[in-house]
């Protein structure tokens, strides 16, 4: 009968990232994906590693320490996998929408973060280095320690790495009721080939964590789907912007990635011409020429939202050994590998 430490429910950049920091705690981890690593929003994320912008204090820190572990994974990782995460630097532009936002702007750089990272740019500084902006009455905020990622490469890599030191990987597209509980304590999983012991099981499955859990715990996120444009233009364009809820980048692949939608549809999968349309009209009127902007690829995906908007990392209130490891919305890329290793500490520290 097979024994690990730790059995992982799905293989997106939480799930992964956890296996990563359990395996190299020299734990025994199974990993169970449906699909596989990266299949979902994990895989189709534009990768920015943006600032956290806003006052809670718990989920600044979250930022802070899960940003720190991307610069050591991009000096490590390539000795403990084959897979490039294939990290980039560059400036990100926020464009400030009000005077509103550049005075709270301004209290929460000088109170959060170290203010050389940052400078605040008035439209003609702006322009200087990206002069098909159109309009920034009130400026743009600039982040200068800024990283951008292959959201996919990155999630396989780590997966890649926990496999090389002991970890196991497995397709099989698992249910609750493959799960082995006896007077409130997990003990392991039944898989078909028999029963699998572990005192330990995390559920990394984006927003199928509620679904999957629905009969034993009632996790607070939901779907929340986002399309996104890539496009191919002879147009320089070195930096990133994000003004509203919306970005444009040109990524290593060459390609302009823009988005991105909030589509409250439940798990309705596929894009939409409507979506299309919202996105370059929003690029469109935010910069001018690209002319020659030819369409390649339009994606979605569904992120994992919370109900306070902020992740989810707990153990069950009801059944001890089960683990939860969700809810990061937007900024799952960027906060993976923080949430799997605090994941990883709860479990075994």
């Amino acid at each position: 009968m097979r024994e690990f430490d730790l059995i992982i429910i799905g293989s997106g950049i939480v799930g992964s990232s956890l296996a990563y920091y359990s395996s190299k705690k020299e734990k025994r981890v199974l990993i169970i994906e449906k699909n596989y690593s990266g299949f979902n929003s994990s895989g189709t994320a534009q990768g920015g590693l943006a600032p956290y912008l806003g006052d809670d204090n718990k989920v600044r820190d979250l930022h802070k320490e899960s940003y720190n572990l991307h610069k050591n994974i991009k000096n490590n990782i390539l000795s403990e996998s084959n897979i490039n995460p294939c990290y980039s630097l560059k400036k990100l532009f926020h464009i400030i929408s009000s005077k509103n936002e550049l005075l709270r702007l301004e209290n929460v750089i000088r109170n959060f973060y170290n203010p050389k990272n940052f400078e605040f740019m008035n439209l003609k500084e702006i322009n200087q280095l990206e002069p098909k902006l159109r309009s920034a009455e009130f400026g743009a905020l600039v982040a200068n320690d800024y990283m951008e990622v292959d959201s996919f490469n990155l999630t396989n890599s780590l997966k890649d790495a926990s496999i090389n030191l002991g970890s196991e990987f497995i397709n099989y597209d698992f249910t609750s009721e493959n799960m082995v509980i006896k007077n409130s304590k997990f003990l392991g999983v039944n898989i078909g080939e028999g029963i699998i012991n572990s005192t330990n099981i995390a559920f990394t499955s984006g927003p199928w964590t509620k679904v999957i859990l629905k009969d034993h715990i009632d996790v607070g996120v939901k779907p929340l789907k986002g399309q996104i444009i890539k496009a191919n233009s002879n147009e320089i364009f070195d930096n990133s912007f994000s003004w509203g809820r919306d970005y444009a980048t040109k990524k290593m692949d060459g390609y302009i990635w823009m988005g991105t939608t909030e589509e409250n549809v439940d798990f309705q999968e596929g894009t939409t011409e409507e979506a299309k349309d919202q996105i370059l009209n929003s690029f469109k009127s935010t910069f001018s020429g690209f002319s020659d902007l030819n369409i390649k690829e339009q994606t979605a995906c569904f992120r994992p939202y919370s109900i306070m908007n902020q992740p989810i990392l707990k153990e069950s209130p009801n059944i001890e050994g089960i683990y939860i490891g969700t809810g990061a919305g937007r900024n799952g890329i960027k906060l993976g590998p923080g949430m799997g290793k605090r994941l990883s500490d709860m479990i075994f520290n």
